[in-house]
């Protein structure tokens, strides 16, 4: 790592800048906030932060949030900064362990009672830039100090691949903690709470803080003792629900057996994932009934639509959510004659065939979950993981039980639930970074008050547009893709396969077993080793002709190291299968190619009845530029085969924010409902 800009004269102290008015500027006062919300007398030992009601109106919102937000800084103002940053470097770097003692716990106590001043934040940094460079021997790039400035104002970074965002995190967290601020850093996965905790250990211990993680597995007593350390590495679902048990706790008078400190700050790597990909997925806190066989009632509703006909007694179609027609509502009718108790309610019946419906049409095994050990296990659509702990609700999980022929797990009964989207926003503080952002920018200033700034490159980027081809069939893809894929790795590189599912990776691995290419497979059915198999796979993608095929679990939180070799002969290829609805999930696989100014490149090998794509369904002259052969009229085709393509993806993208901004305002309107019964906090 280069060492860090040196300061120029006049930028050691802001005060002896001439341009210092401009740095009082309303953001800049904004940024500078030195209300620190933790637990004690002033915010009580629990802190949550109330829920303030969002507008109707997207638009509306948006300007409400930008109005509070902070402003983004300059390039004066960023210039600044990194000098005053390195001034302070160079002096804690001088001094001995017990001057560094010393004035580090001066800078905590000053840290605690004024907040994230600027000086204090510069000073702070130099230390923890200090202490990564006795213990690591790293050096700190200018790109890692302003991410990490700007995230403890308030903000997402987007930052490239390569670019350190694990450094930058621990550089936020650091300064966070030295402020005596419970910090919750998220991560992808169990593995690398773990993981990163560990890395990280010897510098946090330097500085003086604790730091812990949770996984899956972590009892009550874990948990509590790890909230108590000054950081803890955590995922995101572990945070949820462990503050539905601490509210459900409080609310039946348990207070005892709190595990949390509140929700004081949090830093989310990987934030678009949270926030936006998984930002309505349900989390529910439940437990089972004690029934006698409780699933007779899904055995019937099975039954009861078994004989329903898709157009003609219900509907259904990736684009439109499935609904009973007349004939199907009607033969519903027939059948329960004669039924007692709920089945004579028509809207519970019809509640309860929907359901059947769903498990028996819509819910697909190896895309939607999994089959093993004699159970179902979802698969989180967003991130291609196994969604540990999940179930479906409303017994819908004991229907997909009985359609596969395994053990009928107990139904539950909702004692709590959240979302990410209503519960992220109850942090005082609330920050992160990812590799793909802008795109989601005004729904995550709308949505979380979070302005989104892209972080600059230390290297241009060296990757390669290679376009999109459509092909008709899935064989015809599969063909295409393993062609694609041997004729790269022939030539010394490194190939990364994108899949957009379990069973879509299972197809492409037999094809090219089929034609004796050697590969490695990523996918759900290897996330239950905790990110170990992940790690080895991801270890060995870089070597020369190495071809590995993965659904989107693959790339959170690892980077693909290169060989010298691969390198020499065009870096990493990727090959995406999938278009997906958003954009920014196709960057990030794009992104893993080119880092750190490498070569690399990526194109698109797609076919008609990819889901996103389906907006051109009707339209035959868009199918027939797939089959132009070579030559210019195919390079245009190509052209316009990809802005289709791009056009189609923000439908979709559009589609699904305003999916989730209702979402959004039917929690909002529960939480009025439930106001009067004193349970309004839960949501």
């Amino acid at each position: 790592m280069s060492a860090p800009v040196p300061a120029e004269p006049g930028v050691a102290g802001l005060s002896a800048d001439p341009s210092a008015a401009s740095l009082s500027s309303w953001s800049m006062s904004l940024l500078e906030t030195r209300t620190l919300v933790r637990p004690g007398p002033m915010h009580g030992p629990y802190p949550l932060k109330p829920l303030t009601q969002r507008p109707v109106s997207l638009m509306w919102a948006w300007c409400e949030q930008r109005w509070r937000s902070p402003g983004m800084p300059g390039p004066q103002d960023r210039q600044a900064f990194v000098g005053l940053v390195t001034v302070q470097l160079e002096q804690w770097l001088t001094k001995s362990a017990l001057e560094f003692a010393r004035d580090l716990t001066e800078l905590r106590a000053l840290l605690g009672m004024k907040g994230f001043e600027r000086a204090l934040v510069a000073r702070a940094l130099g230390a923890v830039g200090a202490v990564v460079h006795r213990q690591l021997g790293w050096q700190v790039h200018e790109v890692q100090w302003l991410g990490a400035w700007w995230m403890l104002g308030g903000r997402l970074i987007e930052m490239a691949t390569g670019e350190g965002k694990s450094l930058t995190v621990v550089l936020a967290s650091c300064v966070a903690a030295l402020a005596q601020l419970p910090v919750h850093v998220m991560t992808a996965n169990d593995y690398l709470a773990r993981r990163d905790a560990q890395q990280w250990q010897p510098v946090y211990e330097a500085l003086g803080l604790s730091v812990a993680w949770i996984t899956a597995g972590s009892s009550p007593q874990e948990r509590r003792q790890a909230y108590a350390q000054d950081l803890v590495y955590v995922t995101a679902r572990e945070v949820a629900f462990d503050h539905l048990r601490d509210q459900s706790a409080t609310a039946l008078g348990q207070g005892q057996s709190l595990v949390m400190r509140g929700l004081c700050m949090a830093i989310l790597d990987e934030a678009d994932a949270i926030l936006i990909d998984e930002a309505c997925t349900p989390l529910v806190l439940s437990q089972a009934i004690p029934t006698g066989d409780g699933s007779a009632q899904q055995r019937l509703a099975l039954f009861m639509v078994r004989g329903l006909k898709r157009g003609e007694h219900f509907q259904w179609s990736p684009e439109q959510p499935l609904r009973l027609m007349t004939a199907g509502r009607d033969r519903l009718d027939r059948m329960a004659e004669g039924m007692s108790g709920p089945w004579r309610i028509q809207r519970y019946r019809e509640e309860q065939a929907l359901l059947a419906l769903t498990a028996m049409h819509v819910l697909r095994r190896d895309v939607d979950y999994l089959v093993q050990n004699d159970e179902i296990a979802l698969i989180d659509g967003p991130t291609g993981r196994l969604a540990q702990g999940r179930a479906w609700s409303r017994g819908l999980h004991q229907m997909v039980c009985i359609k596969e022929g395994v053990s009928v797990s107990a139904e539950t009964q909702t004692l709590n639930q959240t979302t990410y989207q209503t519960f992220f926003p109850r942090y005082h503080r609330l920050c992160g970074l990812s590799g793909t952002l802008l795109e989601e920018r005004d729904e995550l200033m709308a949505t979380y008050g979070l302005p989104v700034v892209r972080m600059p490159l230390r290297l241009p980027r060296q990757l390669k547009d290679r376009g999109i081809a459509v092909l008709i069939t899935e064989a015809e893809q599969w063909q295409a893709t393993v062609r694609a894929a041997r004729r790269e790795a022939e030539k010394g590189r490194a190939v990364l396969v994108g899949v957009g599912s379990v069973a879509e990776s299972d197809a492409l691995s037999g094809q090219m077993q089929a034609m004796g290419l050697a590969h490695h497979l990523l996918n759900a059915r290897h996330d239950e080793e905790q990110g170990e198999v992940e790690r080895q796979v991801i270890a060995q993608a870089g070597l020369p002709g190495a071809i590995t095929v993965a659904t989107h679990m693959a790339g959170r939180g690892t980077d693909i190291h290169l060989d010298a070799q691969v390198l020499a002969r065009g870096g990493l290829h990727v090959i995406n299968t999938h278009l997906n609805a958003s954009g920014r999930v196709d960057r990030q696989l794009s992104g893993r190619a080119a880092r750190q100014g490498q070569p690399g490149s990526f194109e698109f090998i797609l076919r008609r009845g990819d889901h996103t794509l389906a907006i051109w369904q009707r339209l035959a002259w868009v199918w027939r530029l797939s089959r132009l052969g070579r030559g210019p009229e195919a390079e245009d085709s190509q052209r316009l085969l990809g802005f289709l393509a791009r056009l189609a993806q923000r439908f979709a993208g559009r589609r699904a924010c305003m999916e989730r901004w209702q979402l959004l305002q039917v929690q909002q309107a529960m939480k009025r409902q439930l106001m009067w019964t004193g349970r309004d906090e839960w949501l």
